[in-house]
């Protein structure tokens, strides 16, 4: 009986020591990180979040003849500092919509609550993402973010060891809720809200992965230099005009390979 006891009064002691160093470990990194990925899988982390935001935006799409769940594109324009959400009907995509990021002022703001950097220039460099082409599945889904939602974006790569390499140890930008654009581009909740739902219902639906195209601003197709000239052929993104433009002639997005550093239409 003694011994029961002291094993009880033990194991409390243990667990209460564990409770009160829990922030100063790692675990709670770990843990974060681990619920946010199941969260993601699983869907809870955004139930409340999908039945306030699903019948005003189902609504919505079926004014425009679309459907949730239809496989999704995206377009980002860091000049023009905004998004196209494209849906395909039929076998071809539409433009659904376009979302503003947010100003420098409420990215500073909300940096600002956060104890992080206040300076807005710093705010509006931040408030984008590099030029390239990336795709998002379902791991790339974080409904238990800090930033209200988040959407990592995994960049297309050669597929070398190298660039794999490289991959795994860079930082991923993100769009991400909450005006907070450090390391990617920050949203107003109520937008982020809608995008997220049409990509988790997109890849639920069947969809393998979400394809996302960063480019610096929209060109003029009509312009017979635009069309025989790579625009971003110097840096950061030699060949993504090719990207571009493929799209902007078949309203399909292009299956794309990189080689060499240069992105290539199939």
């Amino acid at each position: 009986m003694r011994a029961k006891l002291f094993a009880t009064i033990a194991l409390i002691g243990i667990g209460a020591a564990g409770y009160t160093l829990l922030p100063y470990t790692p675990v709670p990194g770990y843990f974060n990180d681990f619920t946010s990925r199941v969260s993601s899988l699983a869907g809870f982390g955004a139930e409340n979040i999908r039945d306030r935001v699903l019948p005003d935006l189902e609504a919505e799409l079926s004014n425009a003849d679309l459907a949730i769940g239809a496989p999704v594109f995206v377009r980002v324009f860091n000049a023009d500092r905004d998004i196209e959400i494209w849906l395909k009907a039929n076998n071809r995509y539409r433009l659904f919509t376009r979302y503003n990021f947010c100003d420098a002022d409420a990215i500073t703001h909300a940096n600002d609550d956060d104890g992080g950097n206040t300076d807005a220039d710093t705010a509006t460099i931040g408030n984008a993402a590099e030029l390239g082409v990336y795709h998002v599945t379902r791991d790339d889904l974080a409904p238990s973010s800090p930033h209200h939602l988040e959407i990592a974006l995994t960049p297309l790569t050669s597929g070398t060891p190298e660039d794999i390499e490289q991959q795994a140890e860079t930082a991923r930008p993100a769009l991400r809720g909450n005006c907070e654009g450090t390391g990617g581009i920050a949203l107003e909740n109520s937008d982020i809200e809608p995008v997220y739902m049409l990509i988790d219902t997109a890849l639920r639906a069947g969809q393998a992965q979400v394809p996302v195209h960063v480019f610096e601003k929209r060109q003029n197709m009509d312009d017979a230099v635009t069309l025989t000239e790579d625009a971003f052929a110097s840096v950061p993104a030699p060949g993504l005009y090719d990207v571009y433009a493929a799209f902007e002639r078949t309203r399909i997005p292009p299956e794309v390979h990189k080689t060499d550093g240069r992105y290539q239409v199939n």
